[in-house]
């Protein structure tokens, strides 16, 4: 799914290149943990999708935000995916899903240090 970039602002040419599955936490219960890239002008950053089901039968809450980070931040989380053998199974027990999956004692995903430093941007489909 091709995704406006937020460099150069072209439409459909920020694409997904990797995706992790991380265990859902007492917020979310789906998180991904993605590395985006654009084939237009070659920005690279990273973006988390989170989606839960609770409330009222039928409802889901889902938040796609992506993050301008350092090129750094990129490279480490790429090689920690690709070092995953299965990074689509949240259950996954792998080094990559331990370290990318960090979740405190309250239960809650920490993210990554340098997304809670960074300038986000927003996952959105270009529908036109």
């Amino acid at each position: 799914m091709p995704f406006r970039c937020p460099q150069c602002l072209t439409s459909n040419s920020l694409d997904i290149d990797l995706s992790i599955e991380l265990s859902p936490d007492r917020r979310s219960d789906e998180i991904s943990l993605q590395v985006v890239t654009c084939c237009d002008c070659g920005f690279a950053g990273l973006a988390v999708y989170q989606e839960s089901h609770r409330g009222e039968l039928g409802t889901e809450d889902w938040n796609h935000i992506g993050y301008w980070v350092s090129p750094d931040a990129v490279h480490s989380v790429r090689e920690a995916i690709q070092s995953c053998p299965d990074p689509y199974n949240a259950r996954c027990t792998c080094r990559a899903h331990d370290s990318l999956g960090e979740q405190d004692i309250y239960g809650i995903w920490q993210g990554l240090l340098e997304l809670k430093s960074g300038h986000t941007f927003l996952m959105r489909l270009f529908l036109g």
